[in-house]
């Protein structure tokens, strides 16, 4: 039998919920999880429901690991990327930190090449140059504008 002080183990990383429980996670808490990908957990206290191969950033107008997706002129550092479930508007859920995903790319940013860096985009999307914020990963096929893509994160 397997027991834990952890209470990260009673939760997938595709779990999303707009209440915590006291088997929850603290917001801010790493987990690596059998895929050997690296995961925080997060808050999503936006509007802006949050889709998988999207990236999310601090929401600079609240405190502790409330999230929101990267903003319209694609500045700042994102935490994660949302890699399993929506997070809905006022929901946790795990955000990819480290390790293989999905990525969208912008409508406009070209064709990333194999391996190529990506770069934050404007409103969560990945772009082939950067804003001076260093990439959050790189391509493991080429992604052409508007569509989505394998990619390893390092966030």
């Amino acid at each position: 039998m397997y027991t834990s002080a952890d209470p990260v183990v009673f939760y997938g990383k595709s779990h999303v919920t707009a209440s915590l429980g006291s088997k929850h996670p603290d917001v801010g808490t790493l987990k690596t999880f059998e895929d050997g990908n690296t995961y925080v957990w997060a808050y999503n206290d936006t509007d802006t429901d949050i889709n998988p191969g999207y990236l999310a950033q601090l929401n600079s107008a609240a405190t502790g690991m409330s999230v929101t997706v990267t903003n319209a002129t694609n500045t700042g550092r994102p935490i994660g990327a949302v890699k399993h479930a929506t997070l809905t508007t006022n929901t946790y859920g795990w955000l990819l930190k480290r390790g293989f995903g999905t990525i969208e790319m912008n409508a406009t940013s070209g064709t990333i090449a194999t391996r190529a860096n990506i770069f934050v985009g404007a409103n969560g999307v990945g772009a082939v140059t950067g804003s001076g914020e260093g990439p959050v990963g790189y391509a493991l096929t080429a992604i052409v504008s508007s569509a989505s893509g394998e990619a390893y994160f390092s966030i």
